[in-house]
């Protein structure tokens, strides 16, 4: 099930927690899909620490039962990025990012 967290209090207390200050790991999976996306390191580890941009966060169960939060943030009128999360110990492991150039209103709000 997932959870979608529009809170900005609920927001940065999951950014404090769980995301800043954490070692970054990309898996096998973003390193394909980053590939297929044209998207590189340097440009998901820049947006990463724009936490003023993030303004919804989705919470969910993965699957062998780890907590993921996908990060989504604003970059622009038409732009959207999100970052799919695993905080674990003291590393945060990547497993996917995605540009959107559409509104993401609908996909956020089932909640």
């Amino acid at each position: 099930m997932t959870e979608v967290i529009k809170d900005k209090k609920e927001i940065d207390r999951i950014i404090e927690k769980k995301i800043k200050g954490e070692r970054i790991i990309f898996t096998a999976h973003y390193r394909i899909s980053a590939a297929e996306k044209g998207i590189d390191d340097d440009k998901v580890k820049e947006i990463l620490l724009q936490f003023d941009k993030i303004y919804a966060i989705e919470k969910e169960v993965l699957k062998y039962g780890d907590i993921g939060y996908e990060l989504f943030y604003k970059l622009s009128n038409n732009t959207d990025f999100s970052i799919a999360t695993c905080p674990q110990e003291d590393k945060l492991i990547i497993i996917h990012a995605v540009e959107y150039k559409r509104n993401l209103d609908k996909r956020l709000s089932k909640s």
